[in-house]
């Protein structure tokens, strides 16, 4: 369920933010997209009453921004790209299966994981480091909540 941006001038400045950054800055937004849209899942899960519409939103816009990770990694980088491939499929898995049994135990070990995880990616872009992604594909990852 796709809503319109209710903030148009928010909504501007996400985008110029998205075109202006480099590769790490992008994945380390995306990182941030999946912790808000899982820490959205939980509350609407964890409200009264429960919001099962927003928690079903939430957990596939977080599956959605993984996918585009996993569509981004350069395949080339052997070891790295493996490891990062395995990572996203364990939590597609964990977002999976949470939505299907309306859980928040995978949602909230994936979110724990992807914390962790998105820790490293802010390290590396202070360190302004080559992370393995294919420079050369336009991957599109829609950042509006």
């Amino acid at each position: 369920m796709n809503h319109p941006p209710t903030d148009v001038p928010e909504q501007q400045y996400r985008t110029v933010q998205v075109e202006t950054s480099t590769t790490l800055n992008l994945v380390q937004m995306a990182y941030d997209g999946i912790v808000d849209n899982l820490r959205q899942a939980v509350q609407a899960l964890k409200s009264e009453p429960k919001s099962l519409d927003v928690f079903n939103e939430k957990v596939s816009k977080a599956q959605q921004i993984v996918s585009a990770l996993d569509d981004g990694i350069n395949e080339d980088e052997g070891e790295l790209s493996a490891l990062l491939t395995s990572f996203y499929e364990f939590i597609r898995t964990k977002l999976i299966e949470s939505n299907m049994q309306k859980s928040l135990d995978g949602i909230e070990e994936a979110l724990l994981v992807v914390e962790q995880v998105r820790g490293f990616w802010a390290e590396s872009s202070e360190l302004d480091v080559d992370i393995g992604t294919r420079k050369e594909d336009n991957v599109k990852i829609d950042f509006s909540g």
